[in-house]
């Protein structure tokens, strides 16, 4: 009897864990840069096809790069400037991108004006989302994007995520140890 109950006590408890995971079905044409306030590698993801998430609110800064296959001329490279997407995934057991056509620059130009995206669930269904663009004054390095991820999260902007302003000033550095004042003897 004891038994039995530890059994089910451990499946449904295996089933609760298994349900707060989704799965982010990473495609080729998207480059992740940071997920949830941390920066993404590109040797984590080498060859991952998915991506495991917590259940609940999520924020990612990604760019769509994709060869353009113009008929007329040759294949270029299309990269879209950084975007930024918030979500949650309660109750969700994978997610992905949906991405419109871009096959030319016309293409390219009218995703940048109408960042026609969605994220969908496993069934298909668009996720209720947040949108905006990094708007960058100039090119940011890789070791600088968390910071400028937690920045626009402080600026309230339409896709910040309040919850990962902290790693702004988690990361910067201990203030200095003030120098010690040569000791003095009262005369």
């Amino acid at each position: 009897m004891k038994f039995g109950l530890m059994v089910t006590g451990l499946l449904s408890a295996c089933l609760s864990l298994s349900a707060v995971a989704t799965t982010l079905k990473l495609s080729p044409d998207i480059d992740l840069l940071v997920v949830d306030g941390k920066k993404m590698t590109g040797s984590l993801l080498k060859g991952a096809d998915s991506l495991e998430l917590d259940g609940g609110q999520h924020q990612l800064l990604f760019q769509v790069t994709r060869l353009l296959t113009d008929g007329s001329h040759p294949q270029a490279l299309y990269t879209s400037p950084p975007l930024i997407v918030a979500f949650s995934t309660q109750n969700v057991s994978a997610v992905e991108f949906q991405l419109p056509r871009i096959d030319n620059q016309r293409d390219g130009q009218r995703f940048e004006k109408l960042h026609n995206y969605q994220v969908v669930d496993n069934n298909g269904k668009p996720l209720v989302i947040r949108k905006d663009v990094l708007r960058l004054d100039e090119q940011i390095s890789d070791e600088r994007l968390e910071k400028t991820v937690a920045d626009y999260n402080a600026q309230r902007r339409p896709a910040s995520v309040p919850a990962f302003v902290h790693l702004r000033t988690s990361k910067q550095a201990l203030p200095r140890r003030p120098e010690r004042a040569a000791a003095t003897c009262p005369a």
